[in-house]
């Protein structure tokens, strides 16, 4: 993926490969006739647009190539391709989003803009499923439906059952007391594989349901700092007694409520440093190409799309130049939309990038820039 595992910014490593890129956006919706002919006509018609821009030929086959229809989602879908070299980089599905006709862009560096807005503000997030005899961790992130990842712990469902029925002896303590260490045992492996997959993938929500006994003991094992990630449901998911619709209608509140929450946080940052006569707070296009550049700006604010200016690429550092002015004029590698290239250097300046409301923004400028240290 172009985003890291956080999704709040860009892998700058893509944008670093010299040679060609093509990507193209494309509907990816099936359903009807009408969906079904235009996914029949969608690879003559991106061939076109990507020749017309004197794309490689590599590159348009790899492309076309990629273009399949995103079987059993709800539309509308759209597709992201992106092709560096003739070779398919990225070929991602972006549930929810509308797309009327195909955007293509060829050109030196990726054009990754549709995917950031479609995932920016997304994270990952864990569903644990707990029992006496084990469990399973299953990976989601909040820009698709489709599970990323699974991992379980499967413990021996008869251990636990032998250990407690012991001919004549069923309710000696050390009979109960070996059943008890059976599940202790595996919810700590539960605990074990949960706090992994937290590290590993930025997860920002653990969901824990199953048997209340098990689900204890795996809370329990679990770090403090994770702890305060986790929600507990009450249901029994892999016994197959819960309803399946209620439960993922658990698991969205839950979801919606930590997005809530982060939104939240971000406009209560914003609107202190406005109060605090913008000290870490740059407003308007010039400002944030001016704190890009001297690699200050640690989160860039989207609330207007700015496609209607335009800014200059550049080959090396500050990566990024005003629209007006001669400076590191040996560095302009070409002119394009103000978002492609505010998007690439914000990932080659190690910071983030939100697509946020419009009334986030102070005085309606449309953009702004939460900084890494004071304005001198």
């Amino acid at each position: 993926m172009a985003l890291r595992a956080d999704s709040n910014g860009i892998d700058a490593s893509l944008y670093r490969r010299n040679g060609s890129w093509s990507t193209a956006l494309v509907d990816a919706s099936l359903g009807t006739t009408a969906a079904q002919e235009a996914a029949d006509r969608l690879p003559d018609d991106v061939a076109k647009l990507l020749k017309s821009q004197q794309a490689q030929p590599d590159d348009v086959q790899a492309l076309i190539g990629a273009l399949e229809p995103a079987e059993g989602l709800r539309a509308p879908v759209a597709r992201f391709v992106a092709v560096h070299d003739g070779e398919v980089v990225l070929n991602e599905i972006i549930p929810g989003l509308k797309v009327q006709t195909p955007s293509v862009d060829v050109g030196p560096f990726p054009n990754f803009t549709a995917l950031a807005r479609a995932r920016g503000g997304s994270f990952s997030y864990l569903v644990a499923e707990v029992s006496k005899d084990g469990g399973e961790v299953h990976l989601y992130n909040t820009a698709s439906p489709e599970r990323l990842g699974s991992r379980g712990i499967v413990g021996l469902p008869e251990e636990i059952h032998h250990a407690r029925k012991v001919p004549g002896e069923y309710d000696q303590p050390k009979a109960q007391a070996a059943a008890d260490e059976m599940v202790r045992r595996n919810a700590d492996e539960v605990a074990g594989l949960i706090s992994e997959m937290s590290a590993e993938n930025y997860v920002r929500l653990v969901i824990l349901s199953g048997d209340i006994k098990a689900r204890e003991i795996v809370l329990g094992a679990l770090p403090v700092a994770l702890k305060e990630y986790v929600e507990v449901i009450d249901s029994h998911t892999r016994t197959g007694g819960a309803d399946a619709k209620q439960v993922d209608a658990q698991i969205t509140k839950l979801v919606e409520e930590v997005k809530a929450k982060d939104l939240a946080e971000l406009e209560s940052k914003v609107a202190a440093q406005s109060g605090n006569g913008r000290a870490q707070l740059a407003v308007g296009l010039n400002e944030v190409v001016t704190a890009l550049q001297s690699a200050q700006a640690e989160m860039v604010l989207v609330g207007q799309y700015q496609s209607e200016h335009t800014l200059r690429a550049l080959s090396a550092e500050p990566w990024i130049a005003h629209q007006d002015g001669d400076d590191h004029a040996e560095l302009v590698v070409g002119e394009w939309p103000a978002p492609e290239v505010l998007l690439r250097a914000t990932a080659l300046t190690d910071a983030s990038i939100r697509y946020v409301p419009e009334s986030m923004i102070p005085d309606g400028a449309g953009i702004a820039a939460l900084l890494r240290w004071a304005k001198s």
